[in-house]
């Protein structure tokens, strides 16, 4: 077989790269110290809790017991921290795992990419790469977003092996991998919906492939059932109530009504669910009580919806950024905030009143943003006809966490289709298909 210099040299400069930039943001990270952003210390809570008394629960065990913390973080992502943290005793080598994962999640994803199309314009792909800082900085968080964007990638990879290699291990590994998505992050529990019509869309490669698609079905009711033995309320996670109330509805109200409007009914909702007598009456309170106010308003929710989906690929990440590198009054208000609350002309005076490395840096990364979605857009323009299935799923998984994601969307909720959302935007500038 004739060995191609050039093409292994190029292969190996991208490797090079993409190591040492983990490498750099690693080494930043170990010398600023500071592992945690807020929901960090629910996550190492619930790992604490996990190895001392075997109980799922992600505050402080010794303090009140709150019910919507047994059921606020799914347990894969503790279970994570335990084995690459506890057992090693430091959590640096939970960035070191996560670090790892994310550069495998990577390479897969070119792999994937690669075996469709040719050579992929690499400097497209570096320049794309390295302006997406989420991906670096979430590696080096005790956060679960590289785990859950690892599962997301073997997902696509198990969908290709499926219909290549028609095969009922990979369909079951594809199952398998769908119930670990959704005990990392509950935003992934509704895929068992569509998994039922993809499932019988698999018979043909796999024999009754749809009867694969009970287990994830049969872990999910495991699941709510064993949360309601905890806390009396058949519920997936508490945070989607605290999202839909705290986020979606009150993020709407201050855009469409004012500040003063949005915490009114958000203290409303919460007096109000804080009365009721048992745990799962308060939360059918919230959710059915932010649901009114939502579909009261549903037009306007809707176009705010997408709006917010849309923020998610142009939000440059001012705030992880700023996390990221301790710099000071970092519980201000963000950018994103700004913008809802005051428009673009207050969101821009509060940006010019930044530190100078933000300046710099957001601009270009807001830039390369804007390239990332022309691209994007330009590779179903032109490759809609000739994409293999592989790459539709793709897009449909990509679709699902936009269309979940909504109001609230911003740079951190990219990061678990990060990788191939780069290469279908680096391959819309590139017109060598094979």
């Amino acid at each position: 077989m004739r060995f191609n210099l050039g093409s292994y040299k190029r292969k190996n400069k991208l490797f090079v790269i993409i190591i040492i930039i983990h490498a750099l943001f690693f080494a930043v990270k170990v010398i600023l110290g500071n592992f945690f952003l807020n929901d960090s210390y629910e996550y190492w809570h619930l790992a604490t809790n996990i190895k001392n008394s075997f109980e799922f629960y992600s505050t402080d065990i010794n303090s009140k017991i709150i019910f919507e913390n047994y059921t606020k973080r799914p347990p894969l992502y503790g279970l994570f921290i335990l084995f690459s943290s506890f057992l090693l005793h430091s959590k640096i080598t939970v960035l070191i795992f996560q670090n790892a994962l994310s550069i495998i999640s990577v390479f897969i994803s070119l792999k994937l990419f690669n075996d469709y199309y040719k050579q992929i314009n690499q400097k497209i792909y570096i320049a794309f790469f390295i302006t997406s800082l989420s991906q670096f900085i979430y590696s080096n968080y005790i956060m679960s977003e590289i785990l859950f964007q690892f599962f997301i990638i073997v997902l696509c990879y198990l969908f290709r092996e499926i219909i290549t290699k028609k095969s009922a291990t990979h369909l079951f590994l594809f199952q398998i991998t769908i119930v670990l998505l959704f005990l990392t992050k509950p935003i992934f529990y509704l895929f068992i919906i569509p998994n039922i019509l993809l499932s019988f869309w698999f018979t043909k490669h796999v024999k009754r492939a749809y009867l694969f698609s009970l287990m994830p079905i049969i872990v999910f009711f495991l699941y709510i059932n064993w949360n309601n033995q905890r806390t009396g309320s058949f519920e997936f996670s508490s945070i989607q109530n605290i999202n839909l109330k705290n986020y979606n509805l009150y993020y709407f109200h201050v855009s469409k009504y004012g500040e003063e409007y949005a915490l009114n009914i958000n203290t409303e909702i919460t007096e109000e669910a804080n009365n009721k007598a048992t745990y799962a009456k308060k939360q059918k309170f919230i959710k059915e009580k932010s649901l009114y106010y939502i579909t009261k308003d549903w037009a306007s929710y809707t176009l705010k919806h997408v709006i917010g989906s849309f923020r998610m690929f142009l939000d440059p990440g001012r705030f992880d950024i700023y996390n990221f590198l301790e710099f000071k009054n970092n519980s201000e208000v963000g950018f994103l905030k700004h913008l809802n609350e005051n428009g673009f002309i207050g969101a821009l005076e509060y940006f010019k009143k930044q530190p100078f490395l933000i300046l710099i840096v957001i601009p270009v990364i807001l830039l390369f943003n804007v390239f990332k979605i022309v691209g994007f857009i330009l590779f179903w323009i032109k490759n809609h006809k000739k994409t293999p299935a592989v790459f539709w799923f793709m897009l449909f998984i990509i679709t699902y966490f936009v269309v979940l994601t909504g109001i609230i969307g911003a740079a951190r909720f990219l990061v678990p289709i990060l990788p191939i959302y780069l290469l279908f935007a680096t391959l819309g500038y590139s017109k060598r298909l094979k």
